[in-house]
């Protein structure tokens, strides 16, 4: 049986609230937006809107994680070019070691590369705030707000990490 990682719920509230600065719909057409995307060393979006929404201000994500969902409703998959998919199954509020080793290797190989989700990619950007090197950007959606990003500081990587460990997920 596939081992999969159950968020504690106690922890739920705590990730309800935005890990980074939030940008509204509004702000994401702002200067301030394009330029963390364009300049980031590496950029990583989680959920399909925001990677649509990354690319529609010039900047390809590194890595994507997409589902194929927007508020748990069905839609297609973002237009947005990569060189490499890497699959996985993901149920929602968990996560399995094949997202954990799906999200390790994209990080690891040639870029960009989609990390294609059988399932909700909720939790994923955890995970690639505690993977992404330092000084890369997160996005990812925070539903009824706008976009959350997220640079990846050392801070940052041991906030994720920590959480990630209260799931039972050691290895980084």
């Amino acid at each position: 049986m596939p081992r999969v990682f159950r968020l504690p719920e106690e922890m739920r509230p705590k990730l309800a609230r935005p890990m980074g600065r939030v940008f509204s719909e509004k702000a994401v057409g702002t200067s301030e937006f394009k330029a963390l995307a364009r300049l980031a060393s590496m950029v990583v979006t989680v959920g399909d809107r925001v990677t649509d929404t990354l690319e529609s201000v010039g900047r390809t994500p590194d890595v994507q994680v997409v589902d194929g969902f927007e508020r748990r409703s069905k839609r297609d998959l973002p237009d947005v070019p990569y060189a490499r998919l890497v699959k996985v199954k993901n149920p929602a509020g968990r996560l399995t070691a094949a997202a954990i080793e799906g999200m390790r290797r994209a990080f690891e190989g040639s870029k960009p590369v989609r990390v294609q989700v059988e399932g909700e990619e909720d939790l994923m950007a955890m995970l690639a705030i505690a993977m992404a090197p330092i000084s890369a950007m997160v996005f990812y959606g925070q539903p009824g707000v706008g976009v959350v990003a997220v640079k990846v500081t050392g801070t940052a990587k041991s906030r994720n990490r920590g959480i990630l460990a209260m799931m039972g997920i050691e290895e980084m």
